[in-house]
């Protein structure tokens, strides 16, 4: 985190010949990531995945930079799903705000649904009967269909995208592509699962 050139770092791990590289990485880091992705031209030679590296909110600024073949996950693309509820929600924040919505603004959707939701079936400003009334409540996903708050351990339950980075000449940047849906359920530990980590 913050190593501002990646360069010798990568050429080390291209030299050792690993079947594939995980990174772990955000923000500024991500982006010299990337761009050191590029520059060594690792991509080609080794599958390489970063849990946001399809997030267009990186990739756009990086432009020429942005390299092409890096596989990765996110829960929002504003391209993806082509459903009207995405379009509709699209639209409406392009109007707002002059950009399309990343996934932390699908984030706040969500959790501002959840938030009235959640005060309005526990019919009181009331902590306790807030957190009963998340509990297995649904609303509605931006993207279509619906998202649900797990019981078991309080985590909405939505799905993940992967896809891997590719120049997209309509946006004129790099976006993900060849696109795989990942329901919540397949990703996420079963309730089962977290009880018994939970020791329970």
């Amino acid at each position: 985190m913050g190593e501002p050139d990646l360069v010798p770092y990568l050429t080390s791990i291209m030299g050792a010949k690993p079947d594939a590289v995980i990174f772990c990485t955000g923000g500024a880091s991500m982006t010299n990531a990337l761009k050191a992705l590029k520059a060594t031209g690792m991509v080609a030679k080794i599958p390489s995945w970063i849990h946001t590296a399809i997030d267009h909110a990186v990739l756009k600024p990086l432009a020429a930079e942005a390299p092409e073949g890096v596989m990765g996950t996110i829960q929002y693309l504003f391209y993806y799903p082509e459903t009207p509820e995405n379009k509709a929600f699209v639209d409406s924040f392009q109007k707002a705000y002059g950009n399309p919505p990343g996934f932390p603004a699908f984030d706040a959707y969500l959790t501002a649904q959840f938030i009235a939701e959640g005060f309005k079936k526990a019919g009181a400003i009331d902590r306790e009967k807030f957190i009963d009334a998340l509990e297995g409540l649904k609303v509605k996903n931006p993207v279509g269909g619906l998202v649900e708050m797990r019981a078991c351990d309080h985590q909405a339950v939505y799905p993940m995208y992967f896809g891997v980075t590719k120049k997209d000449p309509k946006n004129n940047f790099v976006i993900a592509n060849d696109i795989v849906t990942l329901s919540g359920n397949e990703v996420m530990p079963t309730c089962d699962e977290i009880q018994k980590a939970r020791g329970k």
